[in-house]
């Protein structure tokens, strides 16, 4: 008894399965459906993650506005006596600023602009209330202060000024980089 059962266990495994009534799926098909299924992922996950991309871009732009004035401050201080530097907006919204070498010959008669240092710009980002707009630059002197000129005049160096960036996309986003001109300290709450 015990040889007819392998025998017939021998004679069933060789049999060719069949294929009735679609009993399993072929590699096409399950490629088929993984590639829709993602496809279905990537438009339900990629408007969200845009979208935190474009409010983020406002503390962004205030942690490279801040870096920027910092960096500026070194450069001033380590160029030449009345060279310093000078950051000034190009554009207010969307945001776009030069920092150049040197400072305004029409604000400080022994020094002028030399060289572009940088040009930073953000799409997503304006800016806000604050000193620092259009027409009115930030210089930065060889002894470490910052000084700019408001309303024509120039401005207290013993007051800390904060700067206001706000998201174009989002108006309950906006970030802030607040500069102490006289001590030259910069935070970013």
């Amino acid at each position: 008894m015990v040889g007819r059962q392998f025998v017939r266990l021998r004679a069933a495994s060789v049999k060719s399965p069949s294929r009735s009534g679609g009993a399993g799926f072929t590699m096409i098909e399950l490629v088929i459906v993984c590639a829709i299924l993602g496809v279905i992922a990537l438009l339900t996950v990629l408007p969200r993650y845009v979208e935190y991309s474009r409010a983020r871009q406002t503390g962004d732009a205030a942690s490279v506005l801040s870096q920027d004035i910092g960096y500026l401050e070194r450069f001033a201080q380590n160029s030449e006596p009345f060279e310093g530097a000078t950051i000034e907006i190009d554009s207010a919204d969307p945001l776009k600023y030069t920092c150049y070498s040197g400072r305004p010959s029409g604000l400080d008669p022994q020094s002028h602009i030399r060289a572009t240092l940088f040009v930073r710009s953000f799409s997503d980002v304006a800016l806000g209330s604050g000193p620092l707009r259009r027409g009115t630059p930030f210089l930065f002197a060889h002894n470490g202060s910052i000084q700019y000129v408001d309303h024509g005049q120039w401005a207290d160096q013993h007051q800390v000024v904060t700067i206001e960036l706000r998201s174009r996309v989002d108006d309950k986003r906006t970030a802030g980089v607040s500069v102490n001109p006289f001590t030259g300290g910069i935070t970013t709450p």
